[in-house]
């Protein structure tokens, strides 16, 4: 049975608006994500790599004493 067999072919047209919504925004907002999230990532593994963003605590640790 095909939808063309019935007498009532009727598609709902908030049903039929949304969907092509959706198509229509995703497909737009991927490539912007993509150029907006790309160079933000490589900028964010330079600065890793180069040491200006650091996860390691360089407090001093006031249990060790210097020896004198």
């Amino acid at each position: 049975m095909s939808i063309l067999e019935y007498e009532d072919r009727h598609i709902p047209l908030p049903l039929f608006y949304s969907s092509v919504g959706l198509m229509t925004g995703f497909t737009l907002i991927f490539p912007m994500l993509g150029i907006i999230t790309l160079p933000l990532a490589i900028m964010i593994v330079f600065s890793i790599v180069s040491g200006d963003i650091s996860f390691i605590d360089e407090e001093i640790n006031p249990f060790v004493t210097e020896e004198e």
